[in-house]
């Protein structure tokens, strides 16, 4: 079993057999998730459209909640920064800060980090068998204004770290597909799926421009894989 819920910009809940995992909630709905299965909050970085204080609401509605975060949110937010937001010591001593390039057993199960090409981490997740990707903010961050250099060294920080992939199968990933790009919106999503061994890939990061699904349609590069991407109605809470 699973089932991929959107909730908003990079946030998604994924729920499987015997857990959820949830991904970088920023805004959005929650679905209800199932008590009697242990749930794993993710985020990736500390900005604040891929983390929310509020995911420790859940404390309250869910009997086993396990907190998977970036180190650079530990560094932003001290301990009593947390507490300060209602959330004691004891909660924060539990959290799973992690780093890149990095693997960690959490419960039941294996989460390894890549680094960002902006900020904080990317998430590779094997759980029941399957390897779950969230990129975070790891992307081809290539921009007009930027210098021809610059942007030559975002694309081969991003690569090195896509190739770290290489012979991974990824059953779900979820990708940076950012309009603000223009151009070269697709660059980094199209990278990736040419480069590694994806079956599904969820489009995110869109902020709420639902037009990048038939731009990546329309693109003649995107012909090999169009048919492992998930489809704009797939997308219910916006």
């Amino acid at each position: 079993m699973q089932r991929v819920s959107y909730i908003g910009h990079s946030g998604f809940s994924l729920e499987l057999s015997g857990a959820v995992l949830l991904f970088d909630y920023f805004e959005g709905t929650m679905p209800v998730f199932p008590a009697e299965k242990p749930l794993y909050v993710f985020a990736s970085h500390a900005h604040r459209d891929h983390f929310n204080f509020a995911v420790f609401d859940l404390l309250r509605q869910h009997p086993n909640v396990t907190y998977i975060l970036s180190k650079d949110i530990r560094r932003k937010w001290s301990a009593s920064a947390f507490e300060k937001r209602g959330i004691g010591r004891d909660v924060f001593d539990r959290i799973v800060f992690v780093k890149a390039h990095e693997t960690y057993d959490v419960g039941g199960i294996r989460v390894t980090t890549l680094d960002s090409t902006d900020e904080g981490v990317a998430f590779l997740v094997h759980a029941e068998g399957k390897n779950i990707f969230h990129a975070g903010d790891l992307h081809d961050w290539v921009w007009d204004e930027e210098s021809e250099e610059d942007n030559r060294r975002m694309t081969a920080r991003y690569r090195e770290e896509v190739e770290r992939l290489s012979g991974i199968p990824i059953d779900i990933a979820f990708l940076v597909l950012d309009p603000r790009q223009e151009g070269d919106f697709a660059r980094g999503f199209d990278y990736f799926m040419r480069h590694t061994d994806t079956r599904c890939a969820y489009p995110m990061h869109f902020w709420h421009d639902h037009s990048v699904f038939a731009r990546l349609q329309a693109l003649p590069e995107s012909e090999p894989y169009r048919c492992k991407v998930a489809a704009e109605e797939e997308y219910q809470n916006e």
